[in-house]
């Protein structure tokens, strides 16, 4: 427990592991709290009813004591009783170590009191009981039972030593050599329900340990997916913009759209994706995008758009979708320049409906084999399948043959 006295010293005070299980609280184990909780409710419940169930008991066995001695045993009982079920209905369990330890206190100072009421005659009948309080020496090491296994055992101990002497100074007048098997019978009757108590406390603690490695589980794998699609997106970047714009380099003065292409693959590269970027768009701000992307590629490319008849300003698009969308078709079109042939001609065709956006890159060039494509190359598996399959909805299939041309499709349909 880090507790501090401001008027010594400012250091938070280190306690023994054990205290801090006493008097501590840990909000990091709902469960646990909740078992403890009810398990005080419980047991409060149960140091109120044993006067109830004892009442021949307290009087049959007055006449042993002074008159006040079985009122105050009672009080000790019950007080204690009411302090836990009160307790149990607030938050936490921080107040579970102080009031275990008030029961505790509560039972030995009644047994305690028994020895200075007891006026020193035993009973007429030893088959009686003499001390009420006997009946039950194994409630409060239950309710510490519920914060320290060890400090549980302890009392169960001591408190079954000193109210087995106390009954058999009432019953005997003295203590016999029956007082051993007594306490091990103590022991072997409480054990039972010491027993479920531990199990209960376990298994609190075991869901407390499986809910916070699932917490910690899911938490981990949200990280390495962040860092995957991350990883994806700037090795799209790097392929897309940053390796395109290196090719396009030639001998002589550089071309102003070459340029401003490196400065917008550097600019994509520094920027970190915000939860406050939008989130929607309209059809017709993907098509300008479409033709503004191809357009920065080569002045030979455009887009045609077929629609169905419907206003492009009221068709909205996942922001996601559109820029997925537009970077797999602007690699489709580079691939065009790089790879079908310069007599090669290619079509770009766009499809906008309400729910599905999709286009096709066709072109009539050298073509080549999808299936000796080396795994290592992103153009492809990045730029543009992976980039559509991190998408609900997404979907991306190049289909070319060598001497034939490629078509690369490109659809996105609403989930």
């Amino acid at each position: 427990m880090a507790a501090t006295d401001a008027s010594l010293t400012d250091t938070p005070m280190d306690h023994p592991a054990w205290m801090r299980r006493v008097f501590e609280s840990d909000s990091a184990e709902p469960d646990l709290d909740r078992v403890r909780r009810v398990g005080a409710r419980f047991l409060g419940l149960g140091f109120i009813g044993y006067p109830l169930v004892s009442i021949t008991q307290i009087v049959a066995a007055a006449p042993l004591t002074a008159p006040w001695w079985p009122p105050v045993s009672i009080l000790l009982s019950v007080g204690p009783g009411i302090l836990l079920i009160l307790a149990s209905f607030r938050p936490g369990t921080a107040w579970l170590g102080p009031l275990a330890l008030t029961t505790w206190g509560g039972y030995l100072l009644g047994v305690a009191l028994w020895f200075m009421a007891w006026n020193g005659t035993p009973l007429a009948d030893p088959g009686d009981s003499a001390q009420w309080m006997i009946a039950f020496c194994g409630m409060p090491s239950m309710v510490l039972m519920l914060i320290h296994t060890r400090l549980g055992l302890i009392s169960l101990a001591v408190s079954s030593l000193v109210a087995n002497i106390s009954q058999q100074l009432g019953r005997f007048g003295a203590v016999n050599a029956d007082l051993a098997l007594e306490i091990v019978w103590s022991f072997v009757f409480t054990g039972v329900f010491l027993s479920v108590v531990l199990v209960a406390i376990r298994t609190g603690r075991m869901l407390d340990e499986t809910r916070e490695a699932t917490y910690r589980a899911a938490a981990n794998a949200a990280a390495t997916s962040a860092r995957d699609v991350e990883q994806a997106r700037i090795d799209a970047i790097v392929h897309d913009r940053v390796i395109a714009s290196l090719l396009a380099v030639e001998p002589g003065r550089p071309d102003a759209r070459l340029a401003a292409q490196a400065r917008s693959a550097l600019e994509e590269l520094a920027r970190v994706p915000t939860p406050t970027e939008p989130v929607a768009g309209s059809a017709r701000d993907a098509i300008r995008r479409m033709r503004s992307a191809a357009a920065d590629i080569s002045e030979r490319f455009d887009v045609e758009v077929v629609m169905d008849e419907t206003d492009d300003g009221l068709i909205v698009y996942p922001a996601e979708v559109v820029d997925a969308v537009v970077e797999a078709m602007s690699e489709a079109l580079r691939n065009v320049l790089r790879h079908a042939g310069p007599d090669a001609d290619c079509a770009a065709i766009v499809h906008i409906a309400p729910d599905s956006l999709s286009m096709a890159v066709v072109d009539n060039g050298t073509g080549f084999d999808p299936g000796s494509v080396a795994p290592g190359r992103l153009g492809i598996v990045v730029s543009i399948r992976g980039r559509l399959a991190r998408i609900p909805g997404g979907r991306a299939h190049v289909s070319s043959r060598p001497g034939r041309g490629t078509t690369v499709s490109i659809t996105w349909e609403r989930p």
